[in-house]
C-alpha cells in the first residue's frame, strides 16, 4: 500500500519553498547591490566557471594605488649592516687556521693483562687458568707548546698507558715518550720522538696566555679529537670562573664551547690564539650521560704553564704551605673519636717556625672542613693547601680530643717538590731496582742480534753483567735474553727500567728470559 498525504500538508510544503526562493533571491540582490562582484570570489562565481585568480587580480591595482592592502607581505632584508658581522667570521676562520695545526690527536695503547678459566669438559667442571693479555685503546688530545717536540695534555690521557702515538696536522704520525705530570693538576707533558734516522717536521707551537687576565663572557674557541674526530673547533664564552669539579680544590674556567670524550687536554685559545686553558672534563648532571650539556671545564693555563716549566725548565714549583704532614683517619681512630665516618685528614706532624704552628696545631687534631667545605681524605687537605697562594688564609675546623675548634691559618709560598711525577725520576728508580737485583743491562746492536739469530721484531735485552751474592745471582748469568716483564715487551733498556720502577707492588710479578734459546722466568717481588 503507497503512502498518502494530506492536501493540507502539501500545500504548506509548498509555501516553504516558496519562501526559502523568496529570501535566496533578495539576499542576491543585496549581495550584489552592496559588494563589488570583482571584490569577491563566492558560490556564484565558481557557478559562473568564473577563474579563481581574477579576485586577486583586481586586488593588486588596490596595492599599487596605495590603498591598505589586505594581505601581507615580507619586505626585503637590508644587507648593507652585515660588514662589521662578515669581518667577524673572516677573523674567527683565520684564528682556526693559525690554531688548528698545533693541536695534536692521542692515540694510547695499555697492555691489559686477563686471566680466563679455559674448561676442560662440557659442564665446565674442570679447567684450567689461562693469562691472556690484550692491546686497550684510548684517545685524547694536546697542543704543541715548543718548537722541539713538548706537547702538553691531561696527566689522565696518558697515565699508566704502555705507548703513545700522536697524529699531527698534516695526518703524520710520531711516537711520544711521557716526560712528566702533575696529576693534582692532571697536567702532563710529552716528547715527540724522531723516527730512527730521521727528523721531526717544522712544528708550530701556541703560546701560553694570562689566564689570570681573562674574564666571563670572553669569546674562545675549544680545539681538540672527540670521539676520534680529530681537528674538531668549537665556539664559546666563558662561561664562569673559579669553578670546582669536585670538592677537590682545583679550580677551572666553565665554557659553553661544546667539549665531548676526546677533547681532554686539548687546549681552550683565545681570540689571540694563546692557550688560556687545556679541557679537561664536562660536567653532567646525570651520571649516565657522558655528552656534552653545556657545561664544559678547563684548567687555567697558569697552572698548566707552571707545571710545564717545571717539568722541562725544572723552574720550582710554588704552591701554597702551612707545614702539616697529614694521614688518612683510621676506623679504630675515628671510632675512638666518636666519629661515624673516617672523612677527615689527622695532623701527624707540624713542622716547627710554620704557620700552622703560629695558629696553634697539633699533631693528632683531625682536619673536618677547610673553608667551609668537609674534608674527605688527606689527599684532599694537601691538594687545598697546595691551591692557596701566598697571604691566603685557610680557615680550619678541627677536632681535638672530642671537641670542635676553628683555626685560621695564613699560608706561604714554598718550592712543591712532592707533586711531579718525571720520567727521570721513573729510570732512576727502575735502576735502583735492577742495582738491588744485582743484575747489569744493555741494548742488542744488529751484530749481536745476527750471532744469536734473533730476528728484529723479538723484543730482547742482554744482561751483560750478574753481582756475586745477590738475587739475581742464583738464577741468572751474562748472556741470558730478557724478553718480557709479565705480559709487555721489553725493547730496550729504558722500557726495561720503567717497567721495573711501576711494577705492581701488591703481587708478583714475572720476567720471561731466555738463555740458548730455552725460555725460562724468574719471579720479582715487591
Amino acid at each position: 500500500m503507497k503512502p498518502t498525504f494530506p492536501r493540507t500538508s502539501m500545500a504548506r510544503l509548498l509555501l516553504h519553498l516558496l519562501a526559502v526562493a523568496a529570501i535566496g533571491a533578495f539576499s542576491g540582490s543585496l549581495y550584489f547591490s552592496v559588494v563589488d562582484e570583482d571584490g569577491r570570489y563566492d558560490l556564484l562565481d565558481l557557478l559562473r566557471k568564473r577563474p579563481p585568480g581574477s579576485a586577486v587580480a583586481a586586488e593588486r591595482p588596490l596595492l599599487a594605488q596605495g590603498s591598505p592592502p589586505t594581505l601581507l607581505r615580507a619586505e626585503p632584508l637590508d644587507l648593507n649592516s652585515l660588514d662589521v658581522l662578515q669581518e667577524v667570521n673572516r677573523a674567527v676562520s683565520d684564528l682556526t687556521d693559525a690554531v688548528v695545526p698545533s693541536v695534536v690527536s692521542i692515540d694510547t695503547t695499555t697492555n691489559v693483562n686477563v686471566t680466563r678459566v679455559v674448561p676442560t669438559d662440557p659442564f665446565g667442571f674442570f679447567g684450567y687458568r689461562r693469562n691472556e693479555s690484550y692491546a686497550a685503546p684510548g684517545l685524547g688530545s694536546g697542543v704543541i707548546v715548543t718548537e722541539q717536540g713538548h706537547i702538553v695534555t691531561n696527566h689522565h690521557v696518558v697515565a699508566g698507558v704502555d705507548a703513545i702515538r700522536v697524529t699531527l696536522h698534516d695526518g703524520s704520525q710520531y711516537d711520544a715518550e711521557w716526560v712528566g705530570s702533575d696529576p693534582n693538576v692532571d697536567i702532563a707533558v710529552l716528547l715527540l720522538k724522531a723516527p730512527e734516522g730521521g727528523a721531526l717536521p717544522d712544528l708550530r707551537p701556541l703560546a701560553f696566555g694570562d689566564s689570570d687576565a681573562v674574564r666571563v663572557g670572553e669569546m674562545v674557541l675549544a680545539v681538540g679529537n672527540p670521539f676520534g674526530l680529530s681537528e674538531t673547533v668549537t665556539q664559546g664564552i666563558i662561561s664562569a670562573k673559579q669553578r670546582e669539579l669536585s670538592d677537590g680544590a682545583n679550580e677551572y674556567f666553565q665554557t659553553d664551547a661544546v667539549i665531548n670524550p676526546g677533547n681532554s687536554g686539548g687546549p681552550l685559545v683565545n681570540v689571540r690564539g694563546e692557550i688560556i686553558g687545556i679541557n679537561v672534563a664536562i660536567f653532567t648532571g646525570q651520571e649516565d650521560v657522558r655528552v656534552w650539556q653545556g657545561i664544559g671545564l678547563a684548567i687555567p693555563a697558569k697552572e698548566a704553564k707552571d707545571v710545564f716549566e717545571a717539568i722541562v725548565l725544572g723552574r720550582p714549583l710554588i704552591r701554597g704551605y702551612l707545614g702539616l704532614e697529614v694521614d688518612n683517619l683510621s676506623r679504630n681512630y675515628a671510632i675512638a673519636l666518636g666519629l661515624a665516618s673516617t672523612q677527615g685528614a689527622l695532623i701527624t706532624d707540624v713542622a716547627k717556625g710554620s704557620p700552622a704552628e703560629e695558629a696553634g696545631l697539633k699533631p693528632g687534631d683531625v682536619i673536618v672542613k677547610f673553608d667551609g667545605k668537609a674534608i674527605r681524605n688527606a689527599d684532599e687537605t694537601l691538594s687545598r693547601i697546595r691551591a692557596k697562594k701566598a697571604g691566603e688564609v685557610a680557615d680550619l675546623v678541627l677536632l681535638r680530643k672530642g671537641e670542635s675548634l676553628e683555626a685560621a691559618v695564613q699560608a706561604i709560598a714554598k718550592s712543591d717538590t712532592n707533586t711531579l711525577k718525571l720520567r727521570a725520576d721513573t729510570a732512576a728508580n727502575g735502576q735502583a731496582i735492577a742495582d738491588a737485583l744485582g743484575i747489569a743491562v744493555a741494548n742488542l746492536d744488529a751484530t749481536q742480534r745476527e750471532a744469536l739469530a734473533l730476528p728484529e721484531g723479538v723484543p730482547a735485552i742482554v744482561i751483560t753483567g750478574v753481582k756475586a751474592g745477590t738475587q739475581a745471582s742464583s738464577r741468572l748469568q751474562p748472556g741470558d735474553l730478557i724478553h718480557r716483564i709479565n705480559q709487555t715487551p721489553v725493547t730496550d733498556v729504558a722500557t726495561f727500567h720503567d717497567l721495573l720502577a711501576s711494577i705492581p707492588q701488591n703481587k708478583t710479578s714475572v720476567m720471561v728470559l731466555s738463555r740458548e734459546g730455552r725460555i725460562f722466568r724468574a719471579v720479582l717481588n715487591p
